[in-house]
This record gives C-alpha cells, structure tokens and sequence, in this order.
C-alpha cells in the first residue's frame, strides 16, 4: 500500500506538470513561428525596409509614382511641398498623419509605423512601413494582427487554456479524495456507524478521517449504551404497567363490591370516586402501554383485508364518534380492490386515532370528510375535520411523541400520542402519515397512505 501523499506534494506535481505544458507551449509556438519564417509566410520586420531601398531611386525618378513601385508590405501617399495630398492608398486621415509623422509634427498613432519621405522633382512622397514581421499573404495581413502579436495572443489563450484544465483536474481529484470524508460525516450523521473508513491517500485528509473514525467508535460505544439503556427502560415501564394493571383491577373490582352494598350517602360517593379515579388510572395505564408498543414497534400480522367489509366497519365506529359533537360523516370510496394486505386490528386503530383526532378539534354540528382510495399500488384514507387546522409548527412535529405545542388541536384523550402511535403503526406496514391543511377549507388534512400488499 502506497504511503499517503501530503497536500503540498501534490499541488507542488500540477505545479510542475504547468510550468513543463508552458515551457512545451512555447517551445511549440516558436518552432512554428521559425519553420512559418524560413518557408516564407512569414516575412521578417527588416524585409519592407529593404524592399523599399531598392526602390527608392525609381520612385524619386519616375515621373509619376504608381502603386507597382511600393512594395506590397509599405503603404504611401504623394503630397505637394505644401503638404496637399494627391494620390496614394492611404486614405486621407492616414495620410495626413503620415505628412505630420515624416516631418516631426506629431506623434505616431501606432508606434510601429514607420515613414520614409522620398523627395520628387515638384513632390514629395512618403511610403508608411513597420518593422514588424507580417505575413506574406495580402489576405492573412488583412484579417490577422501582426504574427508577433498574433503568436503573443495564441500564447495567453494557451496559458489560460493550461490554467483551467489543470485547476479543473485537480479540482476533480481533490473531489475525489474528500469524498471519503464527505461520506464518513454523513454516515455519521445519519447514525450509521457500522461503515469501515478508506485511505483516501493524501496525508492531511487521512489525518481527519482517523480522527472521524475514532469519534465514529467513541460515538457508537455511548450510542450501544444509550440504546440498551432505553430498551431496558421501556422493558421496565412496559413491565410495571401490566404489573400496576393488576392491583387495580383488585381496586376497581372491591369497589364495584362496595358500590353494591348498603352505603351511606357519603360513603356512596366515596366509593364513586374510587370507581372514577380507577377508571382514569385504567386509561393513563392503557395510554403507557401503547406508547411503549409505538416505541418498540407493533408486532405485525398481515393478512388479507376484505375492502368493503373493512372501510364500512371504519364507518360505523367514526359515525359514533362522530355523534357526540353531532357530526356530519361525508364518506365516500373510490376504486378499492377487493381487498388489500395489512394487519386489521393495527390499522383500524391508527384510523381511529386520527378520527377521534378530527372529532375533538371539529365544531360541534361540523362535517368530516372520511374517504378511502386505491391509486396504483397504494391505498390512501384521508380525514378531513371542521376545525382550525394544523399551524406551521404542528404541520412539522405533530406526529412526533408527546406533542402537545399546538394548544388548538390538543386532545386530553392522547397526551399528544394520538397521531404517533397512528404514525408508528403506517410506518410498520410500509406507509407514510401526511399532515396538511385542507386547500378548500383550511381544515386539518391526514392522510395515510400504505402499500396494498
């Protein structure tokens, strides 16, 4: 196994391989510019000088300066000695420039021009040239700069080029060393912590990720004791509420005795008070038993559940929920297979939690759509209550255990747990719980939707 690079190592190599990519850039550019010039596209910034010495006796002698006698790379202009213009292939401005220029009276507007005044007999010829070198072709030093700027130009694309090529790979490498740091820290924020750390073969990145790693054990060592410690403690409550269960029952039954005996007044209404006060430890018993199932998990017995039999019995009992704040139940089916899989008891019970939810928050003599649908492979029953609906907190955290922040949809009945333990059961048989408000009314919306097999 190769001993990991260091940060430095490796930023020093794409350095180098830059610096080796420049040096071979211009090495090209200047073996192209040599061979450009010794086959003669390329001519050098001596050859119009030279080209017009030869022609400078014949332009002054010739008795009228055409353009055969300016070589190809030069450009003129013929003036009186007064300095008008009469003929040439520089236009007037360039022209003007030129007099100005050849005679020491301005400033050249391109400083590689250069101008050369060839005296005539009653004229005055200037011919412009540079010393730059320029391509031999009339069209190439027309639509191209010179070949040393173009060169210069070729050589900063070239360097840019190099720049983001080599920024992007190394981008693209580093991105690939810390993927291994970026995939521990999300493992470990998921509380996935049964994943083995890999070498990511850069020094500072490895040091990291041993130090991740041993947070990565430390953190699952006090999860282990975390979680055993609360599994024991579920045992435990779950064990003392079917314990306390018992005594109760033993207090509950004497007291129905009693109730059935000859009682003074007021020991009949002490003995109701005993009969109520059980009846409520009954039910705050009940409430603890069914938090620690929701928190262990249901034990699951899947089976075929005849769709029409099921929702119609789902009917019934909401209906007489329903009647104790005089309800309206608006129900109604759509598209349901015959039947679907799930554990009936379980389910009937999640159902009914979020219906007996829907009938505390709803106003009395209110309505509450209660519809069952089967679309694709999913079976969804939604609830619809008359009330105020579910605030932006609740619409987060409403399913979560004890929830009670959202004063409004507050049930004394569940101690927040109505829409968890519903929660737990549709997780368990593969579903989901949705919580929203009604588009049309405002009302609170829950919908649970499960797999039909």
């Amino acid at each position: 196994m190769r001993a990991p690079k260091k940060l430095r190592t490796v930023f020093i190599g794409y350095l180098l391989v830059f610096c080796i990519a420049t040096f071979l850039l211009v090495a090209l550019l200047i073996a192209s510019y040599a061979i450009l010039s010794s086959s003669g596209l390329i001519l050098p910034g001596y050859f119009s000088e030279t080209q017009l010495s030869k022609m400078k006796d014949k332009i002054s002698s010739c008795e009228t300066v055409t353009p055969d006698l300016i070589p190809e790379t030069c450009s003129y202009a013929v003036f009186t000695p007064e300095g008008k213009f009469l003929s040439g292939d520089l236009n007037p401005a360039d022209a003007a420039q030129a007099w100005k220029s050849a005679r020491g009276m301005g400033s050249k507007t391109n400083p590689a021009d250069h101008y050369s005044m060839i005296p005539r007999k009653h004229e005055i010829c200037i011919v412009r040239y540079t010393y730059m070198a320029q391509f031999s072709s009339p069209l190439l030093r027309r639509f191209l700069p010179y070949p040393e700027i173009l060169f210069s130009i070729l050589l900063g694309i070239g360097f840019l080029l190099e720049f983001f090529l080599l920024a992007s790979l190394l981008g693209k490498k580093m991105a690939q060393k810390m993927s291994s740091l970026q995939n521990a820290t999300e493992k470990i924020q998921n509380q996935d912590l049964e994943f083995t750390i890999k070498s990511s073969g850069i020094l500072e990145i490895d040091n990291v990720l041993r130090s991740l790693d041993k947070m990565k054990e430390t953190l699952k060592a006090s999860l282990k004791k975390q979680w055993k410690m609360e599994k024991e403690r579920r045992k435990q409550i779950s064990a003392l509420a079917h314990d306390i269960k018992t005594p109760l029952t033993v207090v509950r039954g004497n007291a129905d005795l009693l109730s059935r005996t000859n009682q003074t007044e007021k020991q009949t209404e002490y003995t109701a008070f005993i009969k109520e006060g059980s009846h409520q430890m009954e039910q705050y018993i009940k409430t603890l038993i069914e938090i620690s199932k929701a928190e262990i998990g249901y034990t699951l017995n899947k089976r075929p559940v005849n769709s029409k039999l099921f929702t119609d019995s789902m009917y019934s009992q909401i209906a007489a929920l329903a009647a104790i704040k005089k309800l309206t139940i608006n129900f109604r089916t759509h598209n349901l297979p015959e039947s679907f899989d799930a554990d009936s008891d379980l389910l009937q019970r999640a159902v009914l939690n979020i219906a007996s939810n829907a009938v505390d928050y709803s106003t009395e003599n209110g309505k509450i759509d209660f519809s069952v649908e089967a679309i694709g492979d999913n079976i969804y029953f939604c609830i619809i209550d008359c009330g105020k609906g579910f605030s932006p907190d609740a619409l987060k955290n409403a399913a979560q255990q004890f929830y009670m922040a959202d004063k409004s949809r507050t049930s004394r009945a569940h101690y927040g747990m109505g829409l968890f333990i519903a929660k737990s059961i549709v997780e368990q048989h593969g579903g989901v719980l949705l919580l929203e408000n009604s588009e049309e009314t405002g009302s609170g919306k829950v919908t649970i939707k499960i797999p039909t097999n």
